[in-house]
């Protein structure tokens, strides 16, 4: 059965509110979720206050819930045909933090780990926000939770269709005396940062493979997924391989509230190429996870839920159930306008798979990363993820982000992609071996050291202009210092500032002017097909959002990329994403319009403006036999102009697809 329309059902409860659960209805209940087209939830048994919601042995019951809501709403759920995977707090457990201090996560100077840092506050005074002291599980509380699952497992045994854990951030090293002991054990150097993160993942990862191997024996189908896992802003997670043992990838992201809408494309296209089955996660919030009586505006549910399945991902919204055990109406009414278009498009996104001919490396450091999809996806210039790719050999072109570390491994199979005559676009030092001080791949420039003052400038060539540009523009990065080698074509300079700015050198307000002659070093080179570009311009534009960098980064693309897949331009808030869909031997591409605005510290979506005549070029090598417009169900007319394909589409509002049809 599809679990595409999901929702994620919050339900913390503190054992000051009475009467938990008193109005629930099992027919309110399942009605709402039918009118909503839900075809999946998960429930809570255990919360972040570390109360049980149903008869548990081994846990504590909140002391105001005289019945066994979550068997209930198994039930309800399973009657009506929905899944019902069950939550279960664990890095926050409130609780279960005052009994057993123990138990708490510590930093290096003793104090517990939290959100917040360390403080010291009196009964009355404010709590911030996501405040929770977090839990090590490198002692007691390991067994207890084991415990508490195998406890969950048989006393709903027939009811068991997965287990949704909260709350892993690897990140967030632990210094408890119980792990400083296993370390000093080890040989771990504690003094020694990244060894302990190692230890800390190992800690969580023991801990996620004895929980799985759990379930699994008793509920062999059931899913399981741990979150934090796949956490897009803790590189560590994706160091340590944290997400192994989910059976599926969900994919947490609260665009409102932490960066934007951005974020999901690189981490859909990751994970699907990994082979993963995905869900995106959002939330009917206006801000954050847990927020009592926040709304977005339907067109942004319907537009966020369209992004996910645009991306190839099963939809998940958040929500919060009130105290009383109702669910709200008026969510669910909105969460019912965005899953009545899922319903019509998700045909078309799940199960798909994302191609390319353009390969992005992914480097997990999250500026280098999120700015060059930025600036890509700004441009239309659809991407995949390399990194799973056995020989590079289906891209036309490949770039290496400036964060990237590439292994040995990969550095060969780069070698080996470029002498076959792939082409390469490398950004700054990603290529570069500080050990030798030397590029590990041949780029055409030699590696003369870092820069030499806090900032330079940019001025391009003819083949690279910019035309509201054309003098030296800043970088508030500077630029390595590289040596042309012989054959390497030079398409931009960099003017180094007279001085860099400091207490007895300034110049103004910021960043000191350019020296009037060029500098001997290249801001952009071509040297047989590869590009280097001695900037660090995919953080640049993460960090500045100037469109001169996204310019000078798509002008040189241009240069070398010549046959995409798909060619279509839209306004720079656009977003397109191609799917293969192999065994309906078809490829969608879904467009996606809307453009969020920043309102306070949260960024909303409200106005769905129609574009027109929006025209689509395409090339396959397979033999296109129709071009479908969804979720209209409109055959296109295929324009066949020297050489050239392409369909126009006469309207769309905030989301549509275009099915390519090669069946035989």
């Amino acid at each position: 059965m599809p679990q595409t329309r999901q929702v994620h059902l919050d339900f913390h409860c503190s054992e000051h509110i009475k009467n938990i659960g008193q109005d629930y209805s099992k027919t309110d209940f399942q009605s709402l979720l039918k009118s909503a087209k839900v075809n999946s939830i998960n429930l809570f048994a255990k919360c972040h206050h570390s109360w049980s919601y149903y008869p548990t042995k081994l846990g504590k019951v909140h002391p105001h819930l005289s019945f066994d809501l979550l068997g209930e709403q198994l039930k309800a759920c399973h009657e009506i045909g929905i899944k019902a995977p069950i939550y279960y707090t664990v890095g926050w457990s409130a609780k279960d933090a005052e009994r057993h201090p123990e138990w708490c996560a510590r930093s290096e100077s003793g104090d517990f780990i939290s959100i917040n840092g360390p403080a010291k506050r009196t009964p009355d005074e404010p709590l911030p926000h996501y405040e929770w002291k977090f839990l090590c599980l490198n002692n007691p509380y390991h067994p207890q939770i084991l415990g508490e699952v195998e406890e969950l497992c048989e006393l709903y045994a027939e009811d068991i269709d997965g287990f949704w854990f909260d709350i892993y951030q690897v990140h967030r090293a632990c210094y408890c005396e119980n792990c400083q002991k296993s370390m000093r054990d080890l040989g771990i150097d504690i003094q020694n940062t990244q060894s302990v993160e190692a230890f800390t993942a190992q800690v969580m990862k023991r801990h996620c493979a004895e929980v799985s191997a759990l379930i699994k024996a008793k509920h062999p189908e059931a899913s399981i997924f741990f979150n934090g896992t796949t956490a897009i802003d803790a590189g560590a997670n994706f160091r340590h391989g944290m997400y192994d043992h989910n059976t599926v990838q969900d994919l947490e992201d609260l665009p409102t509230a932490w960066g934007g809408y951005d974020k999901l494309p690189m981490q859909s296209k990751y994970f699907l190429q990994a082979g993963d089955e995905i869900t995106a996660m959002s939330g009917k919030f206006h801000t954050a996870w847990g927020e009592f009586g926040g709304f977005k505006h339907p067109d942004a549910l319907k537009y966020e839920a369209s992004s996910m399945i645009a991306f190839g991902a099963n939809c998940n919204f958040g929500d919060q159930l009130h105290p009383n055990g109702q669910l709200d109406p008026a969510t669910y009414k909105n969460i019912g306008y965005a899953y009545d278009y899922v319903e019509k498009i998700e045909a078309y996104g799940v199960g798909g798979k994302p191609v390319s001919r353009l390969g992005l490396w992914r480097s997990f450091d999250e500026a280098s990363d999120e700015g060059m999809a930025k600036i890509l996806m700004e441009a239309q210039f659809d991407f995949e993820i390399a990194n799973f790719s056995e020989c590079l050999r289906e891209f036309e072109v490949l770039i290496i982000p400036s964060g990237a570390q590439l292994s040995a491994g990969a550095v060969s199979k780069l070698n080996l992609y470029l002498a076959e005559g792939g082409k390469l676009i490398c950004l700054s030092k990603s290529l570069l071996d500080l050990e030798n001080k030397a590029f590990k791949v041949d780029l055409g420039v030699e590696y003369l050291g870092a820069a030499g003052y806090d900032c330079d400038y940019t001025q391009t060539e003819s083949e690279l202009s910019i035309d509201y540009a054309e003098s030296p523009f800043l970088n508030n990065l500077p630029a390595l210092k590289t040596k042309p080698k012989a054959g390497a074509e030079i398409l931009a300079h960099i003017h180094e500032p007279y001085f860099s700015r400091t207490e007895a050198h300034y110049c103004s307000h910021q960043n000191t002017p350019y020296k009037m002659d060029r500098s001997s070093y290249p801001a952009v080179v071509h040297y047989k097909n590869i590009l280097f570009l001695a900037h660090d311009l995919d953080v640049l534009y993460f960090k500045g959002g100037s469109r001169v960098h996204r310019d000078l980064f798509i002008n040189a693309l241009n240069r070398v990329y010549k046959a995409p897949l798909i060619q279509v331009k839209l306004p720079s808030t656009g977003r397109i994403s191609l799917l293969h869909q192999e065994s309906q031997q078809r490829y969608v591409l879904h467009l996606l319009f809307s453009t969020p605005i920043q309102r306070g510290n949260t960024s909303v979506i409200e106005d769905l403006v129609p574009l027109h005549a929006t025209k689509v070029e395409f090339c396959f090598n397979e033999e296109i036999n129709r071009v479908l417009l969804i979720p209209d169900n409109q055959e296109l007319k295929v324009i066949d102009f020297e050489g050239n394909q392409s369909v126009s589409i006469p309207k769309f509002e905030g989301h549509c697809a275009l099915v390519f049809d090669y069946s035989v």
